[in-house]
């Protein structure tokens, strides 16, 4: 059996410092990182709150070829916690790139600086 490869975002970390700063994309991956036309492909998000405070609402999306695939609202996000948002998508033939957005129009007030962590870099796919 062929173990499946995904692709993945690592932590970056900044050197602005926490000030202002209420949440940040921890991780994201698209698996498997080369699929077959017609197989499901998993995109996964992970968005923490970063803030020493409660968030009412923290609105994200997932993004593929500047369309949205998926988006929603996680309500009631405590200081420090994290959540977890996935989608599928079924394969098809092309190049494909996929982001993650956190707060994709910065309802949370975040000055400019503070949101370079909101989005991670992205992840191409190729189905051949």
């Amino acid at each position: 059996m062929k173990k499946s490869r995904k692709l993945s975002l690592k932590k970056v970390q900044t050197t602005h410092g926490k000030k202002h700063d209420k949440v940040s994309v921890t991780g994201f991956s698209v698996t498997p990182a080369v699929p077959k036309p017609g197989k499901h492909v998993t995109i996964k998000m992970t968005i923490k709150n970063v803030s020493d405070k409660l968030i009412k609402g923290v609105p994200w999306q997932i993004v593929k070829n500047k369309k949205i695939l998926d988006c929603g609202v996680r309500y009631s996000l405590s200081a420090g916690d994290s959540f977890k948002v996935s989608t599928t998508w079924t394969a098809t033939k092309g190049s494909h790139f996929f982001y993650g957005d956190a707060d994709p129009k910065n309802v949370l007030r975040e000055p400019k600086i503070k949101q370079f962590n909101n989005l991670p870099q992205g992840a191409d796919v190729k189905v051949k």
